[in-house]
């Protein structure tokens, strides 16, 4: 940052890295952690290659009710040459408060600024308040002066104007000037307009219209040769050099490589924001734990009125379409099994989806030693035995490469390490897909088996790291090929494809591509399969996602969607793309989707998840022919398994089966009705003969610095921090053409009801194991509430009025009584 003033008084918080500042002609170097206070027109500048810096300023006008006389106001406030460092911790403090808060959007957020700079201010005067006599040391006559002159040559810098015409302007002598100029700026009069003219010329070698003699007469110089030599002094290299490497690049970019000087308000929030998050933590001394709702918090209302006998629409549920496991190996034990028990008895779903059905650890494919295939069906066998035991029907997702059939035996994800390369030989491949296929209609049954579904692969639209290939036309092949071998076996069994993964902000062009292929081929899917996570991959440097990989999942270095619609966004997107080309009536399943990718995410245990289930699903229901939510269970083997019970696992029911908030939300959607009477924005109503459901919800999107990945004050008891506006919701609902007496019961789920990771901390025992007693009290306690009321339509209306905490969900059910 080049030499400058201002009236308002400006703490720089260095964070990371070297800096150099000079104020008044005095240099300090600031290290990680200094800070510095620049008084009103203090001139000053900055220097460094890598630093982050904080720098809040202070308006004088904030200080004339508190203050006698602000010229006078001095602090002394500058870590580098004190010996106490434990001054400065009250300071840090207050700025770390004024950051975190201004992070999210707030509309109090004026108030709290005002209280945070008022005490800011009381520090200051507390601690660094100093009767130091020579405050002013530029007077503001002399920096008028200073900034007319700068004003003049950044004005006329392309003119030939000389130190003469500049001296007789501001009515100084030459000599005097000189030495102004110079004690002022730290730098001569003929450098500085150099170094502006410099500038200026950068910024035009990008248009390669003009000549390097047009540069330099455009831009002041007296000649070509005086700018190349200045350019030389500067930049290392020729002006035409320069060009030919910058070509193309955007604006500024020499400036941002070049020069140490820095530009502390350029803002690159995605680079600084650990460190940000950091100092925060380490200063900000929030609140530990985020207390529950209660009387204070606010809330806001919602009104609904609703004609009982109208309707809108039948509703098929096709949120019970699919349910999800990861690996196919993973249904044979005992965990798994209770899980698919639980939810088929307690939701019922239709499908099941799986990968691995193909994997070493499945036995299903060895050669003899002359090549020849061995195949060995009976796990496979066991898996689908159970499903079918259970009124599940298979996804049969050929998936993922034996290694004996494997291309590259290195290509593999996941702890187990399953091979995700291509066939090495595709015959080999049809010949097991032909001999699978076979097996398991003469096992099942021809009726039975086309009513199952089949596909191959899984995500190929991502990074030859994880399940995408070098290049797409080797999906195609793999795709095509399996497709024939199916059809040529039975053309009534349904091939679909092709599991794309999508994300908010990702464009579905990797989608849309298959498919066209797909078309031209001959090969069109049966169905289509896409998956959906609402992280936020503008980050990631390429559309192929080169560098999105597991370790990054793991360590959430990945961002969420900064936008709570952004699911039916991406729904929109699908549907009017595939409305273009062609593709309205083929079933469209979303087999897998959450709102993070990650097993790691602590939100996925809490109340949170429910709210964003009901939410999603109320506000997109039917629209898809699945919402299949991803996944089940936490027992999985893509990564070692978490000793915590609450460890942010993806599934809806923890270890020992234990439910989360987001089981709870699929059960209360399962006892919605079959006809659809009202719904908007946060509720839905729906009909059962003379019976009503009504869910509600009362979703919190995480605020904008958890949607970039950084959590700050969050750990495994403290969970809801990343929430800016936690209120309440409250519901009038009117019900007109009713008639009768009725059970209203409501069912809800909220931090205090239903939720088992807030009734694990309220226990006291966390981040470890827990013993079977303590194991039974959990499920025991983490059930929803139940209240149940009576009311009676004698005017054909009833009217319900509640109140929902932040991330509560609730069904209200009307059963009629008999008369």
């Amino acid at each position: 940052m080049k030499r400058h003033w201002h009236q308002t008084l400006e703490l720089i918080l260095n964070i990371r890295g070297d800096v150099k500042i000079v104020v008044n002609e005095e240099a300090f170097h600031l290290k990680s952690g200094d800070i510095i206070l620049i008084n009103s027109n203090e001139i000053h500048e900055l220097y460094s290659d890598d630093a982050v810096m904080i720098a809040l300023q202070i308006k004088p006008e904030l200080l004339k009710d508190i203050v006698i006389d602000t010229k006078k106001l001095y602090f002394d406030c500058n870590s580098v040459r004190s010996n106490k460092p434990d001054r400065f911790r009250s300071i840090k403090r207050v700025i770390a408060q004024i950051i975190k808060y201004n992070m999210d959007t707030n509309e109090l957020i004026d108030l709290k600024n005002a209280s945070l700079v008022y005490e800011l201010i009381f520090e200051l005067c507390v601690n660094f308040l100093s009767d130091k006599k020579d405050a002013q040391q530029y007077t503001e006559e002399t920096l008028d002066r200073l900034s007319g002159i700068l004003g003049y040559i950044n004005s006329n810098y392309n003119e030939q104007i000389t130190l003469n015409e500049l001296a007789e302007k501001e009515f100084l002598s030459v000599p005097y000037l000189s030495k102004f100029f110079k004690q002022s700026m730290g730098i001569s009069y003929s450098d500085y307009i150099k170094q502006v003219r410099l500038h200026h010329a950068v910024i035009d070698l990008y248009n390669d219209t003009l000549t390097i003699d047009n540069v330099a007469s455009k831009n002041g110089f007296p000649n070509t040769r005086s700018f190349v030599t200045a350019f030389r002094e500067k930049y290392n290299e020729l002006p035409s050099t320069w060009r030919k490497k910058n070509v193309g690049k955007a604006l500024g970019s020499i400036e941002a490589t070049k020069e140490s000087s820095v530009n502390y308000l350029h803002n690159e929030p995605l680079s600084y924001y650990k460190d940000i998050a950091n100092f925060i933590e380490q200063y900000a001394e929030l609140e530990s734990t985020i207390a529950l709702a209660d009387d204070k918090t606010p809330k806001y209302s919602t009104n609904i009125s609703a004609d009982v006998s109208k309707f809108k629409r039948k509703l098929y549920h096709s949120f019970k379409t699919f349910t999800g496991v990861s690996r196919a190996k993973e249904i044979l034990t005992v965990p798994v099994q209770e899980a698919l028990k639980l939810v088929q008895k307690e939701i019922g779903f239709t499908y099941i989806k799986m990968h691995s059905i193909l994997d070493d650890d499945m036995m299903v494919y060895n050669e003899t030693s002359s090549g020849s295939p061995i195949y060995n069906f009976r796990l496979i066998e066991n898996v689908f035995d159970f499903l079918l035991s259970i009124n599940l029907k298979p996804l049969v997702q050929f998936s993922f490469m034996p290694k004996k059939l494997a291309s590259n035996s290195e290509k593999t994800v996941f702890y187990t390490e399953i091979n995700t390369s291509p066939p090495i030989d595709m015959d080999k491949w049809k010949q097991l897909i032909h001999a699978l296929t076979n097996h398991l209609i003469k096992r099942y049954g021809r009726k039975e088996v086309r009513s199952w579904l089949f596909c191959v692969w899984n995500e190929p639209s991502t990074s030859n790291h994880l399940f995408g290939f070098e290049k797409n036309e080797i999906f195609y092949n793999l795709y095509k090929n399996t497709y024939q071998v199916i059809k040529e076996i039975d053309s009534s069994l349904s091939f679909g494809g092709p599991a794309a993964f999508s994300t908010y902000g990702k464009s579905e062009d990797w989608f849309f591509r298959f498919l066209d292929f797909s078309i031209t081929n001959q090969c069109k899917p049966d169905f289509i399969t896409i998956h959906y996570y609402d992280i936020d991959l503008s980050t990631v440097k390429d559309s192929t996602m080169d560098n999105l990989y597991f370790p990054q999942i793991e360590n959430k270095e990945l961002c969420l969607s900064p936008t709570k619609n952004s699911f039916t966004q991406f729904i929109d997107r699908v549907k009017k793309g595939l409305q273009k080309i062609g593709f309205d009536d083929e079933k469209v399943y979303l087999t897998e989707w959450n709102s993070t990718v990650s097993h790691r995410d602590l939100m996925n245990d809490t109340c949170f998840k429910a709210s964003y289930i009901i939410k999603n699903i109320t506000e997109n229901y039917d629209r898809l022919d699945s919402f299949g939510y991803w996944l089940l269970t936490d027992y999985h083997e893509e990564y070692l398994m978490n000793k915590s019970l609450f460890h942010g696992g993806l599934g809806m029911l923890a270890y020992d089966n234990i439910k989360k908030p987001s089981y709870h939300a699929f059960f209360l959607l399962n006892k919605l009705g079959d006809v659809l009477v009202e719904s908007g924005d946060g509720y839905m109503i729906t009909k059962r003969e003379d019976d009503y459901q009504i869910i509600l919800h009362n979703y919190q999107h995480y605020n904008d610095t958890y949607a970039k990945g950084i959590a700050i004050n969050i750990s495994y008891n403290n969970r809801y921090s990343n929430f800016t506006n936690n209120s309440k919701r409250e519901f009038y609902i009117e019900l007109s053409n009713i008639e009768g007496t009725y059970e209203i019961r409501h069912t809800l789920v909220n931090r205090t009801h239903g939720s088992a990771f807030d009734n694990e901390v309220r226990l006291g025992k966390t981040e470890g194991y827990h013993t079977i007693d303590e194991l039974n009290y959990l499920k025991g306690i983490s059930v929803p509430k139940i209240k149940i009321e009576y009311a009676d339509s004698s005017s054909k209306s009833i009217t319900i009025q509640t109140i929902l905490e932040p991330h509560e969900i609730r069904l209200i059910e009307l059963s009629k009584l008999s008369e």
